[in-house]
């Protein structure tokens, strides 16, 4: 027994000895365009169309990241493709060939594997750059709409030869898709059999979180200048498109290199975009698909699931940058310079009974309620037209409730509006002894007291008053606004602004929100509501 314990350390301290020479570096060319700099996990290595350098031998793969200026960052990995030549010379000349465990160990030794002498690496995406001709693009929220887990997040297994060819990347989908079909179907004839209905499960626990994939598209955006980082106040949403994606199902590619150490992740995202303007109402819908680059493979857990949500976030900031190449997307984004209403003239006939003292503005005011919350609004005619903020009823134009100041309420109905200058008029079958007289002079100053009605947070609150200033008249973008100094909440949106006399000003439109930020709030200008639209008052 201890001879043959003093054999085998003697075998171990041989092991490899004939190896032992390999050195633990080899020689990589690396070609790309004459701007890129490469990086080795996370180590610049080299600039310039062709170089060679130096690189560490290992079972694993290594991160490539291929950086160029008016480019996307590209991410390839490179892998251990084939044994040292000198491994395949120097193995019967091994002492430790008596011990089957010697050659286990020499296969397993980094510096025996080798990575392919050259590489070729190059920035494809170009990234977009806003013009004056365009809008800002608002990133609103891009989510995993995902029911089936089993079904919408699917793993599969390929080679790295096969990996780098999108058609035999989308053969392999294709036959999951075919197999999966095959397995529902005998699952649905075995339940039909013994007369069971099969419930389709979806996820409990998405390891996703949506913001991440919000904000990598965000800096986009703002590397772009499709962000608006000057205007805080005064940023004009009719020359914003509002984008919203939806992932709707994952094909995770695991690849397998030479050695188990060597696999890498690539991502194919299926996705769709939503084109939406200010009020959350969807203009188009576009569906993409897009393989990610090739990120390393890591084994723990942690780590792991870090570089899935990297893959599929660079195969989404593909998505967004080759939107642009759509003709579609590209009509939305061309800049808005007509503002005007295209709908004819409106006569609402004769009133009487104007208002002339803010004691009697109350009985004019009324609360918009709609299935998705409520707003503010004043009369215009005894005859029940009302004039209230588009954003207000633009989800519920056909399921609105007109409340008075005695607590009446009535069904209403949107019978005109401006999106652009964010303003409606509603029609209820309702009297009103006193109304707000329109007009088309402008009859503020600077200073001026005002006041507003409304219900601020709740209907509860309804006949609310606030009392404020005004400050000045914004123009921005051909875009004019009041700015006030007063309290107004969600729900004085639609709000009439008057003055002791009852004088209408404005409508109350929006307010500025933020840390430290109070009693600053807007109103679209009561001289412009009849050109906004297109109305004909006595």
């Amino acid at each position: 027994m201890k001879k043959l314990v003093i054999l085998l350390s003697i075998s171990i301290l041989l092991e490899s000895c004939a190896t032992i020479l390999i050195p633990k570096k080899q020689s990589i060319t690396f070609n790309t365009s004459k701007d890129a700099t490469i990086y080795l996990n996370n180590e610049e290595i080299g600039k310039g169309e062709k170089f060679k350098t130096k690189v560490e031998k290992d079972a694993k793969a290594k991160q490539v990241v291929t950086t160029s200026p008016g480019y996307k960052n590209e991410y390839n990995v490179i892998v251990p493709t084939r044994r040292q030549t000198g491994f395949w010379v120097v193995q019967p000349f091994n002492l430790g060939w008596l011990f089957i465990y010697g050659y286990y160990l020499d296969f397993l030794m980094p510096k025996n594997h080798a990575y392919p002498k050259t590489f070729s690496t190059s920035a494809i995406n170009k990234l977009v750059y806003k013009t004056a001709e365009q809008k800002y693009i608002n990133i609103s929220n891009i989510k995993l709409n995902i029911k089936h887990k089993n079904k919408d997040i699917v793993d599969l297994y390929t080679n790295y030869v096969s990996a780098s060819n999108p058609t035999k990347l989308s053969e392999l989908e294709q036959r999951h898709v075919i197999n999966q079909n095959k397995v529902e179907q005998k699952e649905a004839a075995k339940a039909s059999k013994k007369n069971k209905n099969l419930l389709n499960k979806g996820s409990e626990d998405l390891k996703y979180d949506d913001t991440k994939f919000t904000e990598e598209v965000y800096k986009t955006l703002k590397k772009t200048g499709y962000v608006d980082t000057v205007n805080i106040f005064f940023s004009d949403h009719n020359n914003t498109v509002y984008l919203e994606g939806s992932i709707d199902k994952i094909y995770a590619f695991h690849v397998s290199g030479k050695s188990y150490r060597s696999s890498y992740i690539k991502c194919n995202v299926y996705l769709t975009w939503y084109v939406k303007n200010y009020f959350d109402e969807v203009i188009d819908s576009i569906k993409t698909s897009e393989y990610s680059g090739d990120f390393t493979f890591q084994f723990d857990d942690n780590e792991q699931d870090n570089n899935i949500v990297k893959s599929i976030g660079d195969a989404i900031d593909i998505s967004y940058l080759k939107l642009h190449q759509n003709p579609a997307f590209a009509k939305y984004l061309k800049l808005e310079t007509d503002f005007s209403i295209k709908d004819s003239l409106l006569n609402l006939g004769t009133s009487n009974g104007f208002i002339s003292n803010k004691a009697e503005a109350g009985i004019a005011s009324v609360i918009v309620k709609t299935k998705d919350g409520h707003g503010s609004g004043f009369a215009i005619s005894n005859d029940g037209y009302i004039i209230t903020n588009y954003h207000v009823v633009s989800q519920s134009a056909n399921d609105i409730k007109i409340i008075n100041s005695e607590g009446v309420s009535v069904s209403g109905k949107v019978v005109r509006h401006n999106k652009f200058r964010d303003i409606a008029l509603i029609k209820v079958n309702m009297h009103f002894d006193k109304v707000f007289a329109l007009t088309d002079d402008k009859k503020f100053n600077n200073l001026q007291d005002v006041f507003t009605i409304g219900a601020p947070k709740s209907i509860e609150l309804g006949q609310t008053v606030s009392v404020g200033i005004i400050s000045n008249e914004r123009n921005y973008n051909n875009n004019r606004l009041i700015q006030l100094n007063m309290a107004v909440n969600s729900g004085n949106s639609g709000g009439p602004v008057f003055d002791s006399y009852g004088t209408i000003h404005g409508v109350i439109v929006s307010k500025a929100i933020g840390k430290s930020t109070e009693g600053i709030c807007f109103a679209i200008p009561g001289y412009l509501i009849r050109q906004y639209l297109n109305l004909s008052v006595k």
